[in-house]
């Protein structure tokens, strides 16, 4: 089974790109959002630590930001207008980040609440996304009570704060995206 971050590339690096922005994203978010746990193989075939899929999404006025980090080491980062960075988890800084995130984001199963649908976040919100074998949670608070660090998910937002961080350096680095 291919790596999610090798399906990803086949679908946004293919030259015949028939859909825009927003019809991309929600087929990326529904891919990553859905897939088959069972199907995670991670590398070097350890168990995972943490979430098997976590993600982080910023509500902006102008679209959502989406931060994904799989148990596989597929880490990526892609916005409802369209562009966004994939292959992040190659770098050995992004990837213990995203550990940490999905690590994180583990731990805080208990502020989220079980759902069956991944809505995406209002303007100024942030929502995450955990997905623990058959588990799945979302929760949602404002980034502005979330920076205080006294929400209950200040915790999980600063960890995904540091993945973003990461990706944003492993990129200008000589990273894909």
């Amino acid at each position: 089974m291919p790596r999610f971050s090798d399906w990803l590339r086949t679908r946004i690096g293919g030259p015949k790109r028939q859909q825009d922005g927003p019809d991309v994203f929600a087929g990326l978010r529904a891919r990553a959002l859905g897939l088959d746990i069972g199907s995670i193989q991670t590398p070097d075939g350890e168990p995972w630590k943490g979430a098997a899929v976590a993600m982080m999404e910023i509500g902006l006025p102008t679209g959502v930001a989406s931060f994904l980090a799989i148990a596989d080491g597929t880490v990526s980062m892609y916005t409802s207008v369209g562009g966004g960075v994939i292959g992040a988890g190659e770098h050995a800084a992004v990837r213990g980040a995203a550990e940490h995130f999905r690590i994180v984001a583990a731990d805080a199963r208990s502020h989220l609440q079980t759902t069956t649908e991944f809505p995406v976040p209002t303007p100024g919100e942030v929502r995450f996304h955990v997905r623990t074998g058959d588990d799945a949670r979302t929760g949602a608070a404002s980034e502005q009570a979330l920076r205080t660090g006294r929400q209950p998910l200040s915790e999980l937002y600063a960890a995904g704060q540091d993945l973003i961080t990461e990706i944003r350096l492993g990129s200008h680095d000589g990273g894909t995206g």
